[in-house]
């Protein structure tokens, strides 16, 4: 349990966030500026704010009112920062023993999980940015933390470092179960990662939950739309080439296509606004994904409309984005048998 209520004040910003979640993995998103990074450098003890307090599972590690303020380095939190930190005169052997090694920790439990083994007697001003990331979570990682905060992991890399990134992310993530928070301007990133997000704007806290839950409540809405808010699927290659397949459904969709072979993990991106929604399948078109679904619930934040579509009778949800004439139109109302119609182009596969 991570419990948070601090307030920091700063010439020209107010910080002013309070939140509790029980979630493994938290995403907190938000658009430059808006106060991420400055609530990780709380929770781990970079910055002091004026007021509150933060527990990790009941441990204080700060309370204003109580003078309580736990050194950083007895926080038992690992943090890796935007720009690594890591030191030139070492090695990578010896950038993941600094520290742990006063602890008593072990890296060879990471080096697999990590890819880490070929590096280590290499200098870290000779790697590239994605093995230079993978050093630094280690670093973290090997302090045996109670809590491992991410600030921007993927920001400087290229598409191919940060698949790669993100994927070692998900592997320790899954094998070692080390609470997580992560920092992102990258809403696909968070979702890949996180169970929960926290959505920060200037400063305070507009939304906490579910992305499917968010993209529904119109305060939340606008903070996610300036972002630019995403549908993401995960499925499987199939034999034919082009086609992949959501998991236990009998779900397909038509993509671009990709250089992996069948039965391949997968993951597909498109924007709500790519979607468009029609009462009956359409003859004599050029869209190559016209999937059956159901309406299981729609908010209008003032600026268009998000419809959410549970896909087949037992498939994952997507987002609509459609005009208030188009709501009328359609008839649009819980329980609504409706088609989604998605070209593959506009599909991004990762």
């Amino acid at each position: 349990m991570i419990e948070v209520d601090v307030t920091l004040e700063r010439p020209g910003f107010r910080l002013e966030v309070a939140f509790t979640t029980s979630a493994t993995t938290l995403g907190i998103f938000g658009p430059s500026g808006a106060g991420k990074s400055t609530i990780l450098a709380i929770i781990a003890g970079l910055i002091r704010p004026e007021r509150g307090v933060v527990r990790i599972d009941g441990r204080t590690l700060f309370d204003a009112a109580e003078g309580i303020d736990v050194r950083v380095d007895r926080r038992r939190i690992g943090m890796v920062f935007q720009d690594l930190r890591l030191l030139p005169h070492l090695t990578v052997a010896g950038n993941l023993r600094y520290g742990p090694r006063a602890r008593g920790g072990d890296p060879d439990d990471l080096i697999g999980l990590l890819e880490l083994g070929p590096l280590l007697d290499r200098n870290v001003a000779d790697l590239s940015g994605g093995e230079r990331q993978r050093v630094a979570v280690g670093r973290a990682l090997l302090l045996r933390p109670d809590l491992v905060l991410l600030d921007e992991p993927t920001a400087s890399l290229d598409g191919r470092l940060r698949a790669e990134i993100l994927g070692h992310l998900e592997r320790l993530r899954d094998r070692t179960g080390r609470p997580m928070i992560q920092v992102s301007h990258r809403l696909g990133d968070l979702l890949q990662l996180t169970e929960e997000l926290l959505v920060v704007d200037d400063g305070r806290l507009v939304g906490q939950g579910r992305y499917p839950d968010l993209i529904q409540d119109a305060t939340v809405l606008p903070t996610l739309r300036r972002r630019g808010v995403v549908n993401r699927l995960r499925g499987r290659t199939t034999d034919t080439a082009g086609v992949v397949k959501i998991p236990d459904t009998a779900i397909e969709f038509v993509t671009p296509g990709s250089d992996r072979g069948p039965d391949e993990a997968i993951i597909l991106e498109f924007d709500p606004a790519d979607v468009a929604l029609a009462r009956h399948r359409v003859e004599g078109t050029s869209i190559g994904n016209q999937i059956e679904g159901v309406v299981t619930r729609w908010t209008d934040d003032g600026a268009g409309v998000f419809v959410e579509v549970r896909l087949g009778t037992d498939g994952p949800t997507l987002a609509a984005e459609v005009g208030r004439e188009s709501l009328a139109a359609l008839g649009i109302e819980v329980g609504r048998p409706i088609v989604c119609l998605l070209k593959r182009q506009a599909i991004r596969v990762r």
